[in-house]
């Protein structure tokens, strides 16, 4: 995965990005939302400060005796672009089977706005759950579980936050589960090269390929990277990588199978061989997928 050579990289990598939103969500049969399939909450203000939303999806007929499914997903971009409304049609999709779901707006990295860190993005996560969990109470309804979900950039952060800030969570983490997420940012899993380039790209700094087994170079990769903070105690697990992937390639899904059986965390992965990073070639790893998820959420949030 790598980021180094020009603007015309990260154009490419958002129009793929783009590609995977709209791919994967025609492949589910998304349709319009509807006032026939439930109510949009939509521009909830969860930080007045930096004027961030996210908007909320709530099944018709939603039950207010026992707590609610809840699922939030956060859109990929690279870190550095991408929107809410880019991954609504997945909050659609499982709001259609019966689970409440939300979509966040985060900060991005940007020169305009260097104090922006992955951290930053991980303390937006926390304050829009909390704010989901308040307008769900205000509305009558019972929280006690949340899955987290996101593609690409999304992926990452949800896996990153599900492991390494789960006890902050204002809901307990019930699972994650993401597409093509990044999950190690090591020499170990990319070489040094493209460590030092996707490094590079995150921390807005030029990092040398010769200073990746720094041990100040290490602790950044290892801050960054989700498998570094999987335990026994981490949450399940569901995700999906694609065989001719050339952006997020399946070293990631690797070194994240390998930390979640070392740790003996429930897990599936979907594999879906004949798809690039738009994960559209594999209609029924799509369709394993999606059963996958319903699956956990029968088993964890019931």
């Amino acid at each position: 995965m790598t980021f180094r050579k020009s603007l015309l990289d990260y154009c490419l990598f958002l129009a793929l990005i783009v590609a995977s939103i709209l791919t994967v969500g025609c492949a589910g049969g998304q349709k319009a939302w509807s006032k026939e399939d439930g109510q949009a909450i939509l521009n909830q203000v969860y930080d007045k400060e930096k004027n961030l939303v996210y908007d909320m999806y709530l099944p018709k007929d939603l039950k207010k005796d026992a707590p609610v499914r809840l699922a939030l997903f956060i859109h990929g971009g690279a870190w550095k672009g991408g929107s809410r409304h880019d991954i609504a049609f997945a909050c659609k999709h499982y709001a259609k089977q019966n689970c409440v779901t939300a979509t966040i707006e985060y900060s991005l990295l940007s020169k305009e706005h260097p104090e922006v860190t992955i951290s930053t993005m991980l303390d937006e996560i926390t304050a829009c759950i909390k704010a989901i969990k308040e307008k769900l109470e205000a509305e009558g309804y019972q929280t006690s579980k949340i899955a987290l979900s996101g593609i690409s950039a999304g992926g990452h952060l949800a896996l990153l936050y599900s492991y390494s800030r789960a006890e902050e969570s204002p809901i307990p983490i019930a699972f994650v589960f993401e597409f093509v997420g990044p999950t190690d940012f090591s020499e170990k899993t990319l070489g040094a090269n493209d460590s030092a380039g996707i490094l590079s790209f995150i921390v807005g700094k030029k990092i040398k390929p010769e200073y990746v087994n720094k041990s100040k170079v290490k602790k950044l990769a290892d801050s960054l990277s989700p498998v570094s903070f999987v335990t026994e105690k981490s949450v399940p697990t569901i995700y999906a990588y694609g065989g001719k992937d050339w952006l997020v390639k399946l070293c990631h899904r690797d070194a994240l199978t390998q930390a979640l059986e070392k740790n003996g965390v429930p897990h599936v992965c979907v594999d879906f061989p004949n798809s690039n990073h738009g994960m559209s070639n594999d209609p029924d790893k799509l369709a394993e997928f999606n059963k996958a998820v319903m699956s956990y959420f029968d088993k964890y949030m019931p």
